[in-house]
């Protein structure tokens, strides 16, 4: 029998990328892995995987029957390095929901999201494009989170909360239903988030204040 499976191509060869090529290991009859994207050839030296890498990503030619995911990590680097491919190649990227996640059916994921292991995501929820739920990370009742965005493990997005584009929540962190992230913004580990944050600052501690190292 033929395999109609199209060729996925993950972007990124990092720690989120190997996670990713697991969650499509796991349960995914659609894609057939054919390898990595990285910038980096010497990426997966030390973590070899079942696939290699086979290209850059700033400089591939893709194929016709290949599809695409954008693993990596941040979100302004998740950007720059699936540029070419978007905007030039203007190919397909996948949207990935691991079969353990529980998202409910009147959510709505735009393309390009990467949602991980048991990451709950409840009714009326708006996520935008290329945005990534890390595992055990859950996702409140008419919450918006947009464009670009990087939301790690253990975190709590109460319902109705308002994340704006390309923010980054670290781990362990509790966003309240009246929270409004600005653009850009930085989450840091632990921290409850009460009230607005400005867009393009860090916010560190409960409750989440601006935090800058020194």
């Amino acid at each position: 029998m033929q395999d109609t499976r199209r060729k996925l191509l993950i972007v990124g060869a990092g720690g989120f990328g190997r996670e990713v090529l697991g969650y499509v290991e796991d349960d995914n009859p659609l894609f057939d892995v054919k390898g990595f994207l990285d910038s980096r050839s010497d990426a997966l030296d030390a973590t070899p995987r079942s696939v290699g890498i086979v290209g850059d990503p700033l400089t591939y030619k893709p194929q016709p029957d290949e599809v695409f995911m954008a693993a990596v990590g941040d979100p302004q680097m998740r950007f720059k390095f699936t540029a070419a491919l978007r905007d030039v190649h203007q190919v397909d990227f996948a949207t990935v929901v691991h079969p353990s996640a529980n998202v409910s059916r009147h959510a709505h994921l735009r393309h390009g999201c990467i949602i991980a292991p048991r990451v709950g995501i409840s009714v009326d929820v708006h996520i935008g494009e290329f945005t990534c739920i890390q595992e055990y990370t859950v996702v409140g009742h008419d919450a918006r989170i947009g464009n670009w965005c990087q939301l790690n493990s253990h975190c709590t997005i109460a319902g109705g909360a308002r994340i704006g584009n390309f923010v980054t929540i670290h781990p362990n962190c509790v966003i309240t239903s009246r929270a409004v992230i600005g653009d850009g913004a930085v989450v840091g580990p632990g921290s409850v988030v009460m009230g607005r944050i400005p867009p393009g600052i860090t916010v560190l501690g409960n409750p989440a204040r601006r935090f800058a190292f020194r």
